[in-house]
């Protein structure tokens, strides 16, 4: 069980740039440090062969846009774009590329997920002879590959939705050095020579490893057998170096690219310990661990409990970072999180929540959303993702901020008390993620066209428009008026408020960087008591505030 632990502004808030700097840097290091218990010190030979890719990031570079690497797109034959293989942001960089290129000129997409033992298994599968589940099974990812499906699942929707082939380029080894990693170069450059002397007009987009794409290595291997004449990019992704050097002039989360030269380009679409987290994230879940529970085996083994995966840690490091961005202090000694690989999740829920809750909160388990119960302390984690675990930890400080004790799950009262809760937990997500965006009202609208008419999914959609044109009439033309759509399900008021406290979280956040808010009012903002009596009056009028703030 969780105690309220409290917070305090801390009497010794290190405002300046080199302190903020200094305290993530030491984050990431911790990280790594912790990466490293799971995979071992590098040998020399790998440590040799990153050495290329670090030369290359540590050349000068100057600010760029994505204008300027899709017109690079349209003049190259081949683009080499890094992928950190557990960051679904990574895999999602490049698909952004490819929806813009793919309308201009002919492409094929080349992965090093994907085996070129199975590319006939792969030509089956996008020509939709067999079926994903068989095709996942038949070419043994979780043994071959092992990262997440769901990361690459919408680069080869992409393929299959515009009839685009996709190249596997990977060839199993033995064993993990910087020998075998120079053979999986040219392994993969002479699947591309080949596939360039068939379809020479194609753009070739490759995501490949991050070490893989200096250079000297897979580019330099592709050259060696193609020629000089050859023209191609690269897109390298994240680089620690440079985020840090725009960290230093305060403009890490305005400039999304910089470029090295017109071939050469690092995009930016996340700090460096969310990707490194990211990593960690996924050694913990998957890293010899052979044991699978079925959440719904109420008589599981107890003996089995020693075994399940602990995120406390994670989502610990993440109050850490955001109350300390914050200027607060926040104890962390008593957090305990929970997953669905805690086999007896909801015998724990039950114990910790009212019974005429249990069911939204069952809910919530079987349909991949976290949650955080200040009553009984209790932290539930979805999905081992940086952005599900640092809303958790957004829930958290911020119940304790506001002294949070109660559950406002009794809707529609609490309608709008959830969506503020929302509000304050992704907003602190973006401490940690500062470029994670929320979804547009353009989102939802075309959320809502892709269901059925009599489809329950339809719900908290059609409530969070309604709860939207209502703010907009309110603050706008000083209009009010009722709820026109009232939701039969309980779960659509805890959803909608999702969808809406992210979009105005994100307001606040923005608001902040742009320095029309400062620190002390968004601690203000937590500090907001839930209970109070005229709780909805202050939304609205925040909904106002914020109006004339932004214009």
């Amino acid at each position: 069980m969780m105690v309220f632990v409290g917070a305090r502004r801390s009497s010794t808030i290190l405002n300046s740039n080199q302190a903020w700097l200094h305290e993530r840097k030491e984050i990431l290091r911790k990280i790594k440090d912790q990466v490293r218990l799971y995979l071992g010190e590098e040998s020399e030979d790998i440590t040799l062969y990153a050495q290329s890719y670090k030369a290359d990031v540590s050349r000068p570079w100057i600010k760029s846009n994505f204008l300027e690497v899709e017109t690079c797109l349209q003049q190259v034959d081949v683009v080499f774009g890094g992928d950190f293989h557990s960051f679904s942001q990574a895999q999602r960089a490049h698909l952004r590329f490819l929806r813009r290129i793919a309308a201009e000129r002919p492409v094929t997409l080349a992965l090093e997920c994907f085996f070129a033992q199975d590319q006939s298994l792969l030509n089956d599968f996008l020509a939709q002879k067999i079926s994903e589940k068989s095709f996942l099974k038949k070419i043994k990812w979780e043994s071959q590959w092992g990262f997440p499906w769901a990361h690459y699942r919408p680069l080869v929707d992409f393929a299959i939705q515009h009839n685009i082939q996709i190249l596997a380029l990977n060839v199993g080894v033995e064993v993990r050095s910087g020998e075998n990693l120079h053979y999986r170069d040219q392994f993969a450059a002479d699947q591309l020579k080949r596939n360039l002397k068939l379809h020479p007009d194609q753009l070739h987009y490759v995501v490949y490893g991050d070490l893989h794409i200096a250079e000297n290595h897979l580019p330099g291997e592709l050259k060696n057998l193609m020629g000089s004449q050859l023209d191609t990019a690269s897109i390298y992704l994240n680089c620690e170096s440079i985020y840090f050097s725009l960290a230093e002039e305060g403009q890490e989360n305005n400039v999304d690219v910089v470029k090295f030269n017109d071939r050469q380009f690092c995009v930016l679409s996340s700090p460096p310990w969310v990707k490194w987290q990211s990593y960690l994230m996924y050694l913990e879940e998957n890293f010899d661990v052979g044991l699978e529970f079925d959440d719904e085996d109420d008589d599981f083994d107890e003996g089995f409990w020693d075994f399940h995966i602990d995120y406390t840690d994670h989502v610990s490091q993440l109050v850490i970072l955001i109350s300390s961005a914050l200027g607060l202090v926040i104890k962390t000694d008593a957090i305990q999180v929970y997953s669905l690989k805690d086999p007896q999740v909801l015998k724990i829920v039950r114990k910790n929540i009212h019974k005429l809750d249990y069911d939204l909160a069952h809910f919530l388990v079987k349909n991949d959303k976290s949650f955080y119960l200040p009553k009984g302390g209790l932290f539930y984690l979805s999905k081992a993702t940086v952005n599900h675990a640092a809303s958790l930890a957004g829930h958290y400080i911020h119940a304790q901020v506001s002294q949070q004790k109660n559950l406002y799950w009794s809707y529609p009262h609490d309608f709008i008390r959830t969506i503020w809760i929302e509000t304050m937990a992704f907003m602190l997500s973006k401490f940690v993620n500062p470029k994670r965006k929320s979804q547009s009202m353009a989102d939802l609208k075309k959320e809502l066209q892709a269901f059925d008419s009599k489809d329950k999914g339809r719900e908290p959609l059609l409530l969070a428009l309604d709860q939207k044109m209502l703010e907009i009439l309110l603050v706008f033309s000083q209009e009010t008026r009722q709820k026109r759509f009232i939701p039969q399900d309980r779960s659509s008021y805890i959803l909608a408020a999702k969808f809406l406290g992210e979009m105005l979280g994100e307001r606040y956040y923005n608001l902040y960087h742009a320095q029309k808010i400062s620190l002390d009012e968004l601690v203000q903002l937590l500090e907001q008591d839930l209970d109070h009596k005229n709780f909805d009056a202050f939304y609205y009028n925040q909904l106002k505030y914020l109006d004339r703030v932004e214009t």
